[in-house]
């Protein structure tokens, strides 16, 4: 994110107001130059009198016949892309959600427990679900349609007389004034609560140029991870598979039944031109992946004390925010000064529905992978990448880093238990689901950090209000507004793929995961001005209280303060194991952009920081 700055707004809002009307601003620059270079007969003199306010040399440029030319391919091009790809996307946003199954009424009273325990300031809670309206708005009627969607994927009384959750109903909204120390008033106000998955989603247009930049900014990301040992896999465009060899455990992974998908993704924009420039050696274009969907960055694995890398990055242009990150890792000991023992490896996910691109419209085309496909595709992957010398070997399982939006598939990593590989620590163990002799994605995930989760206190609204309603005002809440909420892409993808109850991660997720087979690490880093997660309630829903900077811990409490400026930071171990890393002075996604801000991320992927026991970081 960009700092809040007067310069920067107004950058911002410029680059937003030309590429939001690009179409009517090309219109007027092409009528202008062919009506001063082609005057009508009538309009001479007139015409004549504005040009002799033109600077010559801008006059000369503007009538040239090439600027001509190309203002009218520009336009050209825009109207094809609107007739083409805007509007069937633009449509595709009116179709329904496709909700998971619901879980059934034990599951459901237990994650409506969990939501009230960890809810503290309930006005404030409804203030925010109820899109800042006043609390006396917020009647019986209200929160029980807010409820028929939050626990029961029910569109308020459209959907029948919800006689069957009737008394269920009824015992949320007694639980919620029990809190509230309130009855709540009877009948409908005129609040209207935050429905993600129904209700209209809000979208700016963006010109056809702007698609133009993301196409060379990934072109320019391929080439630097490239030159960075990386090599590009992107989906098979057919369902038979590559002919490259692979383990038992591979195929039996892929080719289960469930694992075919119902249909691949037809639209890419912009398209990838790693892949179609015929310059480019083919070395350096991709290879294939074994999946459908998924499409990654592969840096081999050659260390043999450090387990490899899995990442996985957050809504915003791919991997190019993340270079830095990628690149900056080269082995486990080269900070310390020891003898180098070889590269970590690093797969880079790619989840290209969130990266400012139009990845499909029809109804068949889901907004994202659900949770199942997703963990299918992975399973894929690595099972194909552990076999042989395929780059990724999973003995020591591997470490998983997500950013932002990443996180959200976190908790289905962790809750799975189906086994899909055998690594060669464990050449008896079987694969057949059941046997309980192979590694599932949860026993081989040995180290967890999650940067900027969105999914830690996901029940809360600042999530949801802050991405998807919040009125922008500053200049990072422009940036987010217009780059992120309402592009096409990622606002389907959230307001018709994004299931809180599936994506949300308690804390009982993270201390069963720390208390899981073997010596596993949390760690987790927030950002103290995150414009998007309340970070200071995400640091206290974890163990760390206190509403500072300092987060309640003064000078003698064995805390110190390390780094200078904005790439100041501290860490803390809590008592349940999991250890948090506060940066008081960056916003969302900015620890991601230099090496010093990335330290302590990098600590843990390289065994520098001596397993998580020091309390304090050195920057």
């Amino acid at each position: 994110m960009v700092d809040d700055t007067f310069p920067r707004l107004i950058f911002i809002r410029v680059c937003i107001l030309l590429l939001q009307y690009a179409p009517l601003i090309e219109t007027v620059l092409l009528f202008t130059a062919v009506t001063l270079r082609y005057p009508p007969s009538p309009l001479i003199s007139y015409v004549q009198q504005i040009a002799s306010f033109i600077p010559p040399s801008l006059l000369a440029l503007l009538t040239s016949p090439t600027t001509i030319l190309l203002l009218s391919l520009l336009l050209t091009t825009e109207l094809i892309y609107i007739t083409t790809l805007y509007l069937p996307h633009k449509f595709s946003l009116t179709h329904e959600a496709v909700h998971p199954p619901l879980p059934g009424r034990k599951e459901r009273e237990e994650l409506f427990d969990r939501a009230l325990d960890s809810t503290t300031d309930w006005d404030e809670y409804l203030k925010l679900w109820f899109l800042g309206a006043d609390v006396e708005e917020v009647k019986r009627e209200n929160v029980r349609e807010f409820l028929l969607w939050a626990f029961f994927d029910r569109d308020g009384e459209t959907k029948g007389d919800n006689e069957d959750i009737k008394e269920e109903l009824e015992s949320y909204l007694a639980k919620i004034e029990g809190l509230l120390g309130r009855k709540l008033p009877p009948g409908r106000g005129t609040a209207t609560s935050l429905r993600l998955t129904f209700d209209a989603i809000d979208t700016r247009y963006r010109s056809v140029v702007w698609y133009g930049v993301i196409a060379l900014l990934d072109l320019v990301t391929h080439f630097m991870l490239a030159w960075c040992g990386y090599t590009h896999y992107r989906p098979s465009r057919s369902r038979s598979r590559s002919s490259r060899s692979r383990s038992p455990t591979a195929e039996g992974a892929a080719a289960s039944p469930t694992s075919t998908p119902a249909k691949t993704t037809t639209t890419l924009f912009p398209p990838r031109l790693q892949h179609s420039i015929p310059l480019i050696p083919s070395s350096l274009r991709h290879h294939t992946s074994p999946t459908q969907h998924l499409s990654y960055y592969l840096r081999p694995h050659r260390s043999r004390t450090q387990p490899p890398v899995v990442f996985i990055h957050g809504i915003g242009i791919g991997l190019w925010s993340y270079t830095t990150l990628l690149s900056s890792l080269k082995s486990s000991h080269a900070l310390k000064g020891k003898e180098d023992d070889g590269q970590i490896g690093i797969l880079a996910i790619e989840l290209l529905p969130i990266s400012s691109r139009l990845t499909g419209s029809g109804p068949e085309l889901p907004a994202v992978l659900t949770h199942g496909e997703f963990l299918r595709e992975l399973e894929a992957v690595l099972a194909y990448h552990n076999s042989g010398d395929g780059g990724f070997p999973l003995d020591k399982g591997f470490t998983l880093v997500t950013h932002s939006y990443g996180s959200t598939l976190v908790a289905p990593i962790l809750r799975s238990t189906r086994p899909f590989i055998v690594t060669p620590s464990d050449p008896s163990a079987k694969t057949k689901e059941g046997s309980g002799k192979g590694k599932s994605l949860a026993s081989l995930t040995n180290t967890l950090i999650l940067t900027d989760p969105v999914s830690i206190c996901l029940h809360l609204p600042s999530v949801a209000y802050n991405f998807t309603r919040r009125a922008p005002r500053s200049a990072n809440e422009w940036q987010l507004w217009y780059f992120a909420s309402t592009d096409l892409g990622i606002a389907r993808a959230l307001g018709r793929g994004f299931f809180w109850r599936q994506n949300i991660l308690w804390r009982e997720d993270l201390v069963a995961f720390l208390e899981g087979d073997g010596k596993k690490r949390v760690v987790v880093c927030l950002a103290g001005r995150d414009l998007i997660v309340d970070s200071k309630s995400v640091r206290g829903y974890l163990g760390w209280g206190g509403s500072g900077d300092d987060g309640g811990l003064g000078e003698g409490e064995g805390v110190e303060w390390k780094g200078r400026g904005k790439g100041q930071m501290m860490r803390k171990r809590m008592g349940n194991g999991v250890e948090i890393v506060w940066y008081p002075r960056l916003d969302h996604a900015q620890m991601f952009e230099s090496e010093e801000t990335l330290r302590p991320v990098l600590e843990v992927i390289g065994g520098w920081d001596g397993g998580g026991d020091a309390v304090e970081i050195v920057s």
